[in-house]
């Protein structure tokens, strides 16, 4: 009588995607079969009520990789993508935070508070 099981399960097939998976992966792999083996989801983030998510694709025989890509909402970013729309969120705070005219620079004419 073997001890060894005679069903290789989703735990297996955890084990072995589990490795190549990247470190912001929060799926667990196996427990569906196919193509969740193959695509790595992160964690949610949220902003009012949209998802923030990171997606790759990683084939576990070749370890060539599709992404990863940033979701917010429905819309698909590249890393570089969503790294220009950061910089660009990141100038309109410090514009208004800094009290900077939009496009210009240039802080907007202060009135004189001796009536001037």
């Amino acid at each position: 009588m073997s001890l060894q099981p005679s069903f290789v399960g989703p735990q297996r097939v955890y084990s072995v995607v589990a490795n190549s998976c990247p470190r912001w992966c929060a799926i667990r792999h196996g427990s569906h079969g196919g193509a969740d083996d193959h695509v790595h989801v992160s964690g949610a983030l949220m902003v009012k009520r949209t998802v923030l998510r990171l997606a790759a694709s990683i084939d576990p025989d070749t370890g060539a990789q599709d992404g990863p890509v940033v979701y917010v909402g429905d819309e698909e970013y590249t890393l570089y993508q969503a790294e220009v729309l950061i910089d660009a969120l990141m100038q309109l705070v410090d514009q208004g935070t800094h009290g900077t005219a939009v496009g210009t620079g240039r802080r907007p004419a202060q009135k004189s508070s001796d009536g001037r």
